[in-house]
Order: C-alpha cells, then sequence, then structure tokens
C-alpha cells in the first residue's frame, strides 16, 4: 500500500512541474540531454558507449514517467521546443537580412 502511495505522489509532484512552462523546458532539456531519440552507440569505445546507454536509460525513465502522467504533454513540450526553435531561428534571419541591406 505505500507503494501505491509513493506512486501516486510521485506522479502528482511531475504533474505539478509539467504544469509550469519552466518545468517543461526544464525536462525537455533533461530528455535532449539524454539522447532518447538517438543510440548510444560509440564505435571502438566501449566506455563511451555503456555512458551515453546510462544516459539514454535514465531519459527514457523520464519519458516513460511523463507518458504515465500525461502523453499530450510530452507531445506539448516538444511542441513548445520546436516553436522556440522556429522563433530563434527566424530572429536570427531577420538579423542576418539587416545586416545584408545595410
Amino acid at each position: 500500500m505505500k507503494r501505491r502511495t509513493a506512486e501516486k505522489r510521485n506522479q502528482a509532484d511531475l504533474a505539478a512541474v509539467l504544469k509550469l512552462p519552466q518545468g517543461r523546458r526544464v525536462l525537455w532539456r533533461l530528455l535532449q540531454a539524454a539522447q532518447v531519440d538517438g543510440h548510444g552507440f560509440v564505435p571502438g569505445d566501449p566506455c563511451a558507449t555503456a555512458f551515453h546507454c546510462g544516459q539514454k536509460s535514465l531519459g527514457l525513465f523520464l519519458q516513460e514517467q511523463i507518458m504515465e502522467v500525461s502523453p499530450l504533454l510530452l507531445a506539448q513540450m516538444r511542441t513548445e521546443y520546436l516553436s522556440e526553435v522556429t522563433s530563434q531561428q527566424n530572429e536570427i534571419n531577420k538579423e542576418s537580412e539587416e545586416m545584408h541591406n545595410v
């Protein structure tokens, strides 16, 4: 019974973090750092491969926890990230155009 209570508390804690844009950004950065969408293999370097696999394992754990709380919030995190990247790229393009027009 105590385990179930702890699981519910952990999910509630994560849900509280995911409600905040700042929390979603931090968690997205952690998922990126863990390279959950990549592979951990480093040719000729078993230690680096093991390290990257460990990182990925933690990232996959975090991703699984987020999915249990709300799959929609994981998609929202991705959308917010892509929107931010697009905005930053647009700003860079605008600055570049202004430099060329001078």
